[in-house]
């Protein structure tokens, strides 16, 4: 019953037209994505401040010394710490949105992360940074995999081109932004913290945002009528129809008939299967370019 609800939900969802209510709720979710972009790419603007702060020298890094043999030095075990969170955070944590739900996951991994990046900020030695930045990369990577999840959800499929189009633009806004910032805030000492502390404090401000977002979004009907939860899945469609509706000044036509989805969740072996291992590969090499 819970997976045809679903199914008849995503059928419902597919014939709404292009509205400002459908639109909204991607720009919320691509706006608490700037934040986890920010934190993710502020990387290399940081670095010089941190390299000349004397960060990263091998009595300063603790046990993150011993990747030397491996070419891992320097500020590079920074970026190896990041890298290793974000790994760890969509392999091993990715599913949790799955079992709690995608709105909860958008919100306390945003919480999680800030916290984190807060925390490194005011750390003194390269060996708490690194810990500090991995601990943060594990929240970016179980939001990066959950904002995709929360979009193809609550998005009609004839817009879910355009909306992931929308949501990257946004996203990578605040790529110049963290450069400019990093640019003219350079050699200064903001109240009298160094500048690199700074930009990275900047984008702690997500927590602040994220509560903002998560008032004007809903979860996910989808996720509620596959937990059984089909009260609440039916008000929020039914909210979104009324509101769109009354938007256009039309009668929605009525959703197409539909089979219920299938029983439980893939596995990572499926992608690499008959059906899927072309555009495994595919996008694979896409995302490694």
């Amino acid at each position: 019953m819970s997976n045809q609800k679903s199914a008849e939900i995503a059928a419902r969802f597919d014939r709404l037209p292009p509205s400002r209510t459908v639109w909204t709720m991607v720009i919320l979710i691509s706006l608490g994505g700037i934040f986890e972009f920010y934190d993710l790419f502020f990387t290399g603007y940081v670095a010089p401040g941190m390299v000349q702060a004397g960060l990263f020298k091998p009595e300063s890094l603790g046990f993150f010394a011993a990747l030397a043999p491996i070419s891992v030095a320097g500020f590079g075990t920074f970026v190896f710490a990041t890298f290793a969170g974000l790994w760890i955070g969509a392999l091993v944590f990715g599913f949790v949105a799955d079992r709690l739900g995608r709105r909860f996951i958008f919100t306390w991994s945003l919480v999680w992360y800030v916290i984190c990046t807060a925390i490194m900020a005011f750390q003194h030695s390269g060996q708490a940074i690194n810990l500090w930045r991995f601990a943060a990369g594990i929240g970016i990577g179980v939001e990066l995999v959950t904002i995709d999840s929360y979009i193809s959800e609550l998005i009609p499929g004839g817009e879910r081109g355009r909306a992931y189009a929308v949501n990257q633009f946004i996203t990578f806004c605040a790529v110049p932004v963290v450069a400019f910032l990093a640019f003219i805030l350079k050699d200064t000492h903001p109240l009298g913290l160094e500048y690199w502390r700074v930009v990275i404090l900047i984008g702690t401000l997500g927590a602040i945002a994220v509560w903002i977002i998560r008032r004007n979004v809903p979860e996910s009907p989808r996720w509620l009528a596959r937990q059984g939860r089909l009260d609440e899945a039916e008000r929020i469609v039914a909210d979104i129809e009324r509101r769109v509706a009354a938007e256009k000044g039309i009668a929605l036509p009525p959703p197409q008939p539909v089979s219920a989805e299938m029983e439980g969740r893939g596995s990572i072996a499926e992608i690499f299967g008959p059906l899927y291992l072309k555009r495994t590969i595919i996008l694979s090499i896409f995302n490694m370019a």
